[in-house]
C-alpha cells in the first residue's frame, strides 16, 4: 500500500509542476518572447502546497482513488486548497506567484491531475495487480474479513484460509510457501498462537513472505482499531507506543495556551448577545455545567453554554440526532460551535486539551468501562475539544457508537502525534466552516 500511494502522490507532484510550467509560459511568452522557461521555485512551492492539501483532503486514501466520483471529489477540494495557499503565497511573496500563473495553473492542474488519477484508477487497482494473501483465523474472526474487502477494494485478493485450530494447520503454511501463490500471511489470531503454527509462520517469514496481524491490516485501512483482536502483547506496549517526546508534549501545551486564551476573548465578544437570546427563549441559565472524566480518570467540571431546556429528568441520556430538547438558541448555537467556547477554560487549566479523546460523563465512563475492553484506556491522554472519533465517526450514542468511537480513541493513542493533531485540527476547521455542527 505504501508503494501505491507514492506513486500516487509522485504522479500528483509531476501533474501540478507541469500544470505550474506550462501556466507560466502561457502567461510570460508575450512579455519574455524568449521561449520556453523553467522558473525554479514556483513549481516547487506549488507542489509542497498541494501535498499539504492533498493530506487534509484525504487524497491518498485508496479507497478513494478506486472511485471517479471520490476522485473528483478530492481532487476538486485539493485544488481549491492549493489555489488559496498560493495566494497567500502571492500576498507574501509577489515576485515568485503572479495571479495570471495561479488562474491558468488552476483549470490546467484540475485536467492533469484528474487524468492522471483515472488513468492510475484503471491500471493500478485493477484486480490482476491485487496481492495475493492467506489469512490464518478461527470462523468467528473471519467473520470480519467481509468490511475488510470493502475498505481494502482492490488491493488484496482472499486466496486461502487457514483455521488456526484445525489439525495441520502448521503443514498447509508450509504448502503455500511451496506453491508460492500467497505474498503475505495475515494472521487473526490474539496471543495464543501454538508453537507448532509459529514455527510455520517463521518459515514463512523466512521465505520472504510478510506476515503481518489482521488488526494492523484492519488499522491501516480504516484509521481505527479493532478491538476485538487487541490481545495483552498490544497492551503491554501501549505506554512505549503512544509515549511523546517533551518537545511534542511542550509545543501541544504550548499551542493549547495561546487557543484556550483567543477562545476565551472570542467567548467575551460573543458572549453578551448570546446570553441575551438564551434568556428571551426559556429564561434557564446561559451555561450548563457538567463532571466529566479527564486524564487518568481525575474529575472536572467541564463548561458549555447551554443549548438544551433544562430537564433533570434526562440528564442520563445520551445526545441523539435533532434532539427535541435541543432550544432553537441551541441548534444556532451548535451549528456554530458557539457552545463549545466555554471549553477553553478548561483547556487552558490543562484538564483538557484541543486534541484529544472527548471527554465523557463519570456514569457513562463507569457503565462503558464494564461493558467494553480497553475503554479506560483511552484516558490516558488528555481529553480534546475534538479529536480523531469526532472527524471520522462524530457524535455516537449508545454503547455500540461507543465501541466505534473507542476505535478511533485508541487509534490515536497510539499514534498521537503533531502531524496526526494537524490533520484532526485541519478536518475539524473544514466541518466548522461547512457549518457540521451537531
Amino acid at each position: 500500500m505504501s508503494e501505491r500511494k507514492l506513486l500516487l502522490g509522485a504522479l500528483d507532484v509531476v501533474a501540478v509542476m507541469l500544470a505550474f510550467v506550462a501556466a507560466f509560459n502561457i502567461h510570460s511568452a508575450q512579455i519574455q518572447k524568449a521561449g520556453f522557461f523553467v522558473p525554479r521555485s514556483g513549481p516547487l512551492i506549488t507542489a509542497a502546497i498541494w501535498l499539504v492539501a492533498a493530506r487534509l483532503a484525504n487524497a491518498y486514501d485508496l479507497r478513494t482513488a478506486a472511485r471517479v466520483a471520490s476522485t473528483l471529489r478530492v481532487v476538486g477540494l485539493t485544488l481549491t486548497l492549493t489555489t488559496i495557499g498560493l495566494l497567500v503565497v502571492f500576498f507574501a511573496m509577489p515576485y515568485r506567484i503572479t495571479r495570471p500563473t495561479i488562474l491558468l495553473w488552476a483549470p490546467l492542474a484540475a485536467v492533469l491531475v484528474t487524468a492522471v488519477r483515472i488513468s492510475y484508477r484503471r491500471t493500478l487497482t485493477s484486480q490482476r495487480l491485487a496481492k495475493p494473501i492467506a489469512l490464518v483465523a478461527t470462523p468467528e474472526v473471519q467473520a470480519v474479513w467481509p468490511d475488510i474487502h470493502k475498505q481494502s477494494g482492490s488491493l488484496y485478493r482472499l486466496r486461502h484460509v487457514i483455521d488456526p485450530t484445525k489439525p495441520r494447520a502448521a503443514e498447509r503454511l508450509d504448502a503455500l510457501v511451496a506453491s508460492g501463490t500467497v505474498s503475505e500471511i495475515v494472521l487473526g489470531t490474539r496471543d495464543d498462537t501454538s508453537r507448532e503454527l509459529f514455527a510455520a509462520l517463521l518459515r514463512c517469514y523466512d521465505s520472504g513472505i510478510t506476515v503481518r496481524s489482521l488488526a494492523d491490516l484492519y488499522e491501516e485501512l480504516t484509521g481505527r482499531l479493532l478491538l476485538d483482536q487487541l490481545g495483552h502483547a498490544w497492551l503491554i506496549s501501549l505506554p512505549m507506543r503512544s509515549e511523546t517526546s517533551r518537545l511534542y508534549a511542550a509545543g501541544k501545551r504550548g499551542v493549547d495556551v495561546i487557543a484556550g486564551v483567543i477562545g476565551l476573548v472570542a467567548l467575551g465578544i460573543v458572549l453578551p448577545v448570546v446570553a441575551v437570546l438564551i434568556k428571551l427563549e426559556d429564561r434557564g441559565p446561559v451555561f450548563h455545567r457538567q463532571a466529566r472524566v479527564g486524564k487518568y480518570g481525575r474529575i472536572f467540571q467541564l463548561t458549555k453554554l447551554r443549548t438544551m431546556r433544562e430537564n433533570r429528568g434526562d440528564a442520563n441520556h445520551w445526545t441523539e440526532h435533532d434532539d427535541r430538547r435541543v432550544t432553537r438558541v441551541g441548534r444556532v448555537l451548535r451549528t456554530l460551535h458557539l457552545d463549545e467556547l466555554p471549553q477553553m477554560w478548561s483547556i487552558l487549566r490543562g484538564e483538557m486539551s484541543l486534541i484529544g479523546p472527548r471527554p465523557e460523563q463519570p456514569h457513562y465512563v463507569e457503565r462503558l468501562q464494564s461493558e467494553i475492553d480497553f475503554y479506560k484506556t483511552r484516558l490516558t491522554v488528555a481529553p480534546g475539544l475534538t479529536g480523531w472519533a469526532q472527524v471520522n465517526y462524530g457524535y455516537g450514542a449508545g454503547v455500540d457508537g461507543a465501541r466505534v468511537k473507542l476505535s478511533y480513541d485508541l487509534y490515536y493513542v497510539k499514534r498521537q502525534s503533531l502531524s496526526l493533531d494537524l490533520l484532526v485540527a485541519a478536518r475539524t476547521v473544514m466541518a466548522v466552516l461547512a457549518l457540521g455542527g451537531r
